[in-house]
């Protein structure tokens, strides 16, 4: 189950790869158009429309397909099956995405402050150290599941299994 373990890695680099891509492109986008964001909340807003959803689509929507994959789980011949339903994956992934929207959300407020000269409320430390915690637990329940799942695919009763195995 050692392979699963880096298979998942490996899906995971190529995927964050695509990700990146498509962040860059929105980033090669603002400074063309020279666009400027104006303020945390702008920002927060501006970045879940152009980056958040349209990364929980990628993954919803590659997983929830009768492949049941992204482009790193494809590469690495990963599918993610539903105990329940394929709309399971819905649920999988926006448990899987919400530690990183708090983190982003942190990130504009701790940004905001700088800019203003302040030190930033503990509140704002809070976003930007809660979602690593998260994001370690969902990584040791990946190791302890040997590969299989997370917490995520816990909760929304879903695994990650070689291609082979079929789900429902």
């Amino acid at each position: 189950m050692k392979n699963q373990i880096i298979s998942r890695l490996g899906a995971f680099l190529v995927d964050y790869l695509v990700i990146l891509g498509y962040a860059g492109i929105l980033f090669l986008i603002v400074r063309l158009f020279n666009l400027e964001i104006n303020g945390p909340v702008s920002g927060q807003i501006i970045g879940f429309f152009g980056l958040t959803i349209p990364v929980f689509l990628y993954f919803s929507l590659a997983e929830r397909s009768p492949a049941g994959a992204t482009i790193g789980k494809k590469v690495f011949k990963l599918k993610v099956i539903s105990q329940y339903s394929r709309n399971r994956v819905i649920l999988r992934n926006l448990l899987k995405f919400l530690p990183w929207e708090i983190a982003h959300t942190g990130v504009h407020w701790i940004v905001y402050y700088s800019r203003q000269g302040t030190d930033a409320p503990a509140w704002v430390f809070v976003l930007l150290v809660v979602p690593q915690v998260i994001m370690l637990f969902y990584i040791a329940s990946v190791v302890y599941s040997k590969g299989t799942g997370s917490v995520y695919d816990h909760i929304a009763g879903t695994r990650v299994m070689p291609h082979a195995v079929r789900g429902k």
